[in-house]
């Protein structure tokens, strides 16, 4: 997200007049509209596709930096030192006030294992690799889409780890080609195509891949050098009025339809379809002197937010990111309305009184300016080391607000056996024939269905990790009593084998052929009874797993497994009451309050869990299948349950947002699936042992 130059700073040639390369404010206005899309979609507005707004700004990039390097060097002036120390200049004072100032803010608001996750995101920032960073992490909250990417302080210096992975490779590459000027636009033009289709199939395959990678995103940066390369030596003629207009109109229009109507967060992105809004950019920067881009970009609004655009986007998402980790998922429409005023305000204080002074200094000073930047950077660096292999400072807290605080994981310390039957391999893109040979592979090997007790009862359990975690109440209820097999996969929808859809992971080749051996296995094993348990809301809410007419299809593939002659009852156990931020950290900042944890509560309970249950309440389901609302049983008007037991933490009943712990666990299967199952259960050893 570079900044604009004035033609000044290029130099003249002879190709090229210098006044093309003068302060635009189209393009100034561009960066406005960018921005203010990336804030409303933020901010929860009705905006789904304000995310391109960064696309957008890409495009900028690309257009400003290619033409910084292609107008310098065909006048012999450009200096590799001199553009990077002017991308110090420019890039790291309002990046370094920010960070500092979010982990000053970690340090005081985020319990250990939040802050030391910060600790690693300021590391990878230091190294412009956090886009990196969040891939390794898509499995946590490090897809872009993810909800509980909220909690991500730094989530969005992804791009400006793109942009400045552009700046390292980028003028290396036109320089390299500048002495084979004939090959200079093809190049760029085949590094367009090659990356646009390398996005468009990574896309399909793993889409946070395409989201956060280089490679898959250079097309929209290449897209805005071919328009530098093209004004530096191409001499086009001024469009005429008509032309410009034209030109310029559609961009808008291209660019505001896929912000308020072609795109939401289900679309697989960046892919073909980013063509749109990155075309629009590219339509509007190739229209100089258009009279509606006057209009609507020239105006001084625009040419404000265009201004502090830099520090606006780097200050917006900590504030948000802060108070959703203080208040929850959902913020008051008033709450969020102020902290985009504060954000606003603070972006435009470090733009006169940051970056301005410093710009000035640069002028007079370069080194004695890009030094002690550059230390800084390493300073966030090793600072962010220290927070994350110190595990988040946790000797800020009480030993008793750390016992709640570190409550681990409890549900899936059930029957550790049963856990090599779930399938974790969320990232595994194989084609259809090689997935199903995994798969079959995953549970044969594993000996998933093989009987301990074959005198006894067999229940199978599908589902997530939102079905592992009642195994310890599993093993405590029904001990050696119940042949339990579990046949569970993370990241897909539980019995969707029957049906072609593609929605997320869970729409992967991997999901269809885990369950169609899923269906397979229970055609065989003839259980007594089915239990499937999930974390449902992700179907409706989420963007991973994103399937709103679930219901459908388990309905139609419920009815296929009884076609293929499976008449076994089965039990849905409904979505579980989920909280933001997790359990553990509402019930250790009560602590540290020196309040007394309340059993039962509302504050921070998620309302989309209360929402799912009821739809699946409501629902009419067919014969011989039995729905078990788990809300209905752990809330009332007072709320929902948090704990089980006076024990705090032990009695919590969950680790995290929603799974259950031990004692959650055989809480859950004690009161809710052992009265469920019971007369299922004594029929069928009565019938085994006649």
């Amino acid at each position: 997200m570079d900044k604009l130059v004035s033609g000044s700073g290029l130099g003249a040639t002879a190709t090229r007049p210098l006044a093309h390369h003068d302060f635009r404010p189209d393009i100034n206005g561009l960066r406005a509209l960018a921005v203010l899309a990336v804030l409303a979609f933020h901010g929860g507005l009705p905006v789904p596709g304000g995310y391109a707004g960064v696309d957008i700004f890409f495009v900028i990039s690309g257009f400003l930096i290619s033409r910084i390097i292609l107008s310098e060097r065909a006048a012999g002036a450009f200096s590799l030192l001199s553009f990077y120390g002017k991308r110090v200049k420019r890039i790291l004072p309002a990046l370094l006030l920010v960070v500092f100032s979010s982990w000053v803010a970690g340090f005081v608001l985020l319990d250990p294992t939040e802050f030391r996750r910060f600790g690693g995101h300021m590391e990878a920032s230091s190294y412009f690799s956090v886009n990196l960073w969040l891939f390794r992490n898509a499995g946590a909250p490090g897809a872009y889409f993810l909800p509980n990417a909220r909690y991500f302080p730094l989530l969005h210096l992804w791009s400006l780890s793109i942009e400045e992975q552009f700046y390292l490779i980028w003028p290396a590459l036109l320089l390299g080609l500048f002495k084979a000027r004939r090959f200079l636009a093809p190049a760029v033009a085949v590094i367009f195509l090659v990356s646009l289709v390398f996005c468009m199939v990574v896309t399909l395959i793993d889409s946070t891949a395409a989201f956060y990678f280089l490679s898959a995103r250079a097309w929209e940066l290449a897209l805005g050098a071919m328009l530098a390369l093209r004004e530096v030596f191409s001499q086009p003629a001024r469009p005429s009025p008509r032309a410009a207009n034209l030109g310029a109109g559609l961009g808008l229009f291209l660019m505001l339809f896929s912000i308020f109507w072609l795109l939401n967060e289900a679309t697989p992105w960046p892919g073909f379809i980013a063509l749109v809004p990155t075309l629009g950019c590219a339509l509007v920067i190739a229209s100089p002197g258009a009279r509606i881009s006057q209009i609507v970009f020239g105006n001084r609004v625009a040419q404000f937010f265009g201004l502090i655009s830099y520090p606006l986007y780097l200050w917006h998402w900590p504030l948000l990111s802060f108070a959703h980790n203080q208040i929850g998922d959902h913020l008051p429409p008033a709450l969020t309305a102020g902290l985009l005023g504060l954000s606003v305000l603070l972006a435009f204080l470090t733009w006169r009184f940051v970056e301005g002074p410093v710009a000035a200094a640069y002028r007079s000073r370069p080194l004695a300016v890009a030094a002690p930047l550059l230390a800084g950077l390493a300073l966030a660096g090793l600072l962010g080391s220290v927070t994350r292999s110190t595990n988040g400072f946790p000797h800020r807290f009480p030993d008793s607000v750390l016992t709640v605080f570190n409550y681990q994981l409890g549900g899936g310390d059930g029957p550790v056996e049963k856990l090599r039957c779930s399938e974790n391999r969320v990232h595994d893109r194989d084609l259809i024939d090689k997935a199903r040979e995994k798969a079959k592979a995953f549970f044969n090997e594993r000996n998933c269905v093989k009987l301990d007790h074959p005198g006894k009862p067999t229940v199978v359990f599908l589902g997530d990790s939102h079905m592992l975690h009642l195994l310890a109440g599993l093993r405590s209820a029904y001990g050696d009593n119940v042949n339990v097999v579990v046949l569970s996969s993370l990241g897909c929808a539980p019995l969707m084998a029957q049906n072609d859809w593609r929605g997320g992971a869970a729409g992967s080749p991997r999901c269809q052929a885990i369950n169609e051996e899923v269906v397979r296995n229970i055609v065989g094993l003839q259980p007594a009874a089915i239990v499937v348990s999930a974390y449902f809301a992700e179907f409706y809410y989420g963007y991973i797993r994103y399937l709103p007419d679930f219901l459908k299809h388990f309905d139609a593939n419920i009815a296929a497994l009884r076609q293929a002659g499976v008449h076994s009852p089965l039990f849905v156990l409904g979505q579980v009451p989920t909280w933001s931020p997790g359990l553990p950290i509402l019930v250790g900042r009560e602590v540290l309050a020196g309040r007394v944890p309340s059993e039962i509560s509302r504050e921070n309970l998620n309302p989309e869990s209360l929402e799912i249950d009821a739809l699946f309440a409501a629902h009419k389901w067919g014969d011989n299948v039995f729905y078990i609302s788990q809300a209905a049983k752990l809330c009332g008007e007072k709320g929902c349950r948090r704990f089980v037991g006076p024990r705090v933490p032990d009695d919590m009943i969950a680790t995290d947002y929603g799974h259950y712990s031990n004692a959650g666990s055989i809480y859950a299967v004690k009161n809710f699936l052992v009265p469920a199952l019971a007369p299922v259960l004594e029929a069928a050893q009565a019938q085994k042992s006649n």
